[in-house]
């Protein structure tokens, strides 16, 4: 458990880590992409910190900002499950430490945001605060165009709570954002992608939190102790895999409503845990252990990527090498560039590197 002594050491050292990382990060093909094309909501956003910082802040500040409220909104929820403040901090630090959380953090992205949002429901609903609930659901309508999920698994748990009024206040948000802002793409030809869905949730969380998260899906199901989190992120979860049978997911779309499971999965945990003599705690601590240690790991894998870049014979391999290429490419300062792909374009735009009118230039290889 983290007590509050070491989790005052930790969180300075995590925000520090945050904030240089997704300041010394080169933009990326996505983000540079809604930098210069996006009108909407994620563009207005990316130019709000323009030439302020002249590093990675200038676009992803507030993206940063919603990283860190989720955290709070995340820690003032956790009052509703766990007793002790060691629970509470254990529980956040978690949650932090998530491969899904730190990425959705340091880019530009709707995650933290909705993530933010969606907390903000749930601690309305727990609060029996309505015009918290239905505030947060009116901005998750306008904010996230996949937000039909949302309502959805809303709609389920008003249903199986006998909660008529969120029900149809629910009923109504699905609607209104089926019929006028759905952007849940449902189409396309069946192209069986499970495989890699499961492959992104394993980012998401690391190996082991997502298998234990599924599994407490199940138990907490079988048990039913369903809360109104529980249905958000089982909905949202058999939903992507329901629809991962036919097409590609687009994980912003999903991943904001499961990933704020992970306070149900540690209740589920400790409630295990607790129920048990001490002397039969000895493999639940040992497994909890091991994925600290793999959260940490991943974190850390992240925080300190550029060093790795030294132990690789081919930096193409690198993760990162995506956001890094077009910035050498920018190093060189060239007259100009050619490249066929069309994010690359705009990360290169962004720093100030113009397309070749010649199409006989020699493309530029890093």
């Amino acid at each position: 458990m983290i007590n509050k002594k070491l989790f005052a050491i930790l969180a300075p050292l995590y925000i520090v880590a945050i904030f240089f990382t997704a300041s010394q990060l080169p933009i990326g093909g996505h983000e540079a992409e809604i930098f210069f094309k996006d009108s909407g909501l994620l563009g207005i956003l990316s130019h709000l910190f323009e030439g302020f910082f002249h590093n990675g802040l200038d676009f992803r500040l507030p993206f940063v900002l919603f990283g860190f409220s989720t955290l709070y909104l995340f820690f003032i929820l956790s009052s509703f499950y766990f007793d002790s403040i060691e629970e509470r901090l254990t529980s956040v630090s978690i949650f932090a430490l998530l491969a899904g959380v730190i990425t959705s953090s340091i880019l530009v992205n709707i995650s933290p945001l909705v993530m933010s949002l969606v907390l903000l429901f749930v601690i309305g609903y727990k609060r029996n605060n309505l015009w918290l609930q239905y505030s947060s659901m009116l901005l998750i309508l306008f904010v996230h165009d996949a937000s039909i999920i949302f309502f959805l698994a809303v709609m389920i748990a008003g249903v199986f709570k006998k909660n008529k009024e969120l029900f149809f206040v629910a009923l109504l948000g699905g609607i209104v954002t089926a019929l006028y802002l759905n952007g849940l793409d449902v189409g396309d030809k069946p192209k069986g992608k499970i495989l890699e869905l499961l492959g992104l949730y394993i980012a998401v969380f690391s190996p082991f939190v997502f298998i234990y998260f599924v599994f407490s899906i199940y138990h907490i199901g079988i048990k039913k102790r369903q809360d109104i989190l529980w249905f958000i992120c089982s909905v949202a979860f058999i939903f992507s895999i329901l629809l991962s049978i036919r097409q590609k997911i687009i994980m912003t779309d999903f991943a904001p409503y499961v990933v704020v499971g992970v306070m149900i999965m540690l209740k589920d945990y400790y409630d295990m845990v607790y129920v048990r003599l001490h002397i039969f705690r000895k493999p639940y601590i040992i497994g909890y252990s091991v994925v600290i240690a793999t959260l940490i790991l991943s974190s850390l894998v992240i925080f300190l990527h550029r060093p790795i870049f030294f132990l690789l014979s081919d930096k193409s391999k690198h993760f990162a090498y995506p956001f890094y290429k077009p910035y050498w490419i920018a190093q060189k300062v060239p007259k100009c560039y050619t490249t066929d792909k069309s994010k690359e374009k705009y990360q290169l735009k962004y720093y100030g590197i113009k397309s070749c009118k010649d199409k006989n230039v020699t493309k530029i290889d890093m």
